[in-house]
C-alpha cells in the first residue's frame, strides 16, 4: 500500500495543474489581503470584521474556502479518477496484481494529504503576509465571542479553524470522489461537481430568504449544506457557546462515511469493466 500511495502521489505531482494550484497561493492571499485592507478602512478596530495580523489567517481561508479550496478538490478528483479511467491510464495500473479497492484507498489518501499540505502552506503564507501587511493589535474581536483575543490566542483559534476546514474538505472530497467515479466523462464530472457546490451554496440562501428568523430547525436544515458549514458552521462550532457543534460534526461524519463507502464499493466493482 505504501508503494501504491507513493506511485499515486508521483502521478498526481507530474501534472502541471497541481503545481499551478500551489504556486497560486501567494496570489490568492495577496488578493484577499487587499480586500481586507479596504474593509479595514470602513470598520472600527474592535469589530470582528477588522483584520489584523492575529486573525488574517482565519479571514483568508474564510474568503477562499468555499470556492478556491473546493475547486482544487474537484480538479484533483477529476484528474485522478475520471480522466485516468476514461483515458485508459488505469488499465496500465491494472497490469500489475493490484486490487481496485487498494487503488481507491491510495487515491483518496493522496487527495486528503494534498489538500492538507495545501492548507498548511496556505496557513504559513498567510502568517507571513499578515505579519507585513496588517497591524499587530492585542485586542482582537472574533465572531461569536464576547471576550477579546490576544495575538497568540487568535492564532490558536486560526489553527482550530483550519483543522475544522480540513474536515469539511474531507467530507466534500467524499462526495466529489463519488461523482467523479460515476461520471462518464471529464466534462460531466466537472459540471456535476461544480453544480453540487453551487446548489449547496444556493439553497441555504433561498431558505434564509423565505424563513427569516426561522429558528433552530431552519438553521439545522441550512447546515446540511457542506458549503454553508464552511461559510458559517465552522465559526458556530468555535464560538463561545459551541453552537450546534455535535450536530455539524455528525453531518460531516455522515457525508464522509456515506459517500466514501459508496465510492469504495462502486470503484471496487470497476474491475469488471476493465
Amino acid at each position: 500500500m505504501k508503494n501504491l500511495f507513493l506511485c499515486e502521489w508521483k502521478r498526481l505531482w507530474c501534472r502541471k495543474t497541481i503545481w499551478i494550484c500551489f504556486f497560486s497561493i501567494p496570489i490568492i492571499l495577496y488578493a484577499s489581503a487587499k480586500y481586507y485592507l479596504r474593509v479595514n478602512q470602513k470598520v472600527i478596530f474592535d469589530s470582528p470584521q477588522f483584520t489584523s495580523f492575529g486573525n488574517f489567517p482565519t479571514a483568508a481561508i474564510q474568503e477562499q474556502l468555499v470556492l478556491a479550496f473546493n475547486l482544487i478538490v474537484i480538479l484533483i478528483a477529476v484528474m485522478s479518477i475520471t480522466e485516468e479511467y476514461r483515458s485508459g491510464q488505469l488499465r496500465m495500473i491494472m497490469i500489475r496484481p493490484i486490487k481496485f479497492s487498494e487503488i481507491f484507498i491510495a487515491k483518496f489518501l493522496v487527495l486528503i494529504v494534498t489538500i492538507a499540505l495545501y492548507s498548511l502552506i496556505y496557513f504559513l503564507f498567510s502568517l507571513i503576509l499578515g505579519y507585513f501587511l496588517f497591524p499587530k493589535i492585542n485586542d482582537i474581536s472574533i465572531f461569536y465571542h464576547v471576550k477579546v483575543f490576544g495575538i497568540s490566542a487568535s492564532l490558536m483559534y486560526s489553527v482550530k479553524y483550519y483543522l475544522l476546514a480540513l474536515l469539511t474538505l474531507i467530507a466534500i472530497s467524499s462526495v466529489v470522489f463519488f461523482i467523479s467515479i460515476i461520471s462518464k466523462s471529464v466534462i460531466i464530472a466537472l459540471g456535476v461537481n461544480v453544480g453540487f457546490i453551487l446548489i449547496s451554496m444556493t439553497y441555504p440562501i433561498i431558505l434564509q430568504a423565505f424563513f427569516r428568523g426561522g429558528g433552530l430547525l431552519i438553521n439545522k436544515i441550512m447546515l446540511l449544506s457542506l458549503t454553508h458549514i464552511q461559510h458559517m458552521g465552522i465559526a458556530f462550532m468555535l464560538g463561545q457557546k459551541h453552537t450546534l457543534f455535535l450536530y455539524i460534526s455528525f453531518v460531516l461524519l455522515a457525508y464522509t462515511l456515506i459517500f466514501s463507502t459508496l465510492s469504495y464499493f462502486v470503484f471496487s466493482k470497476q474491475d469488471q469493466l476493465i
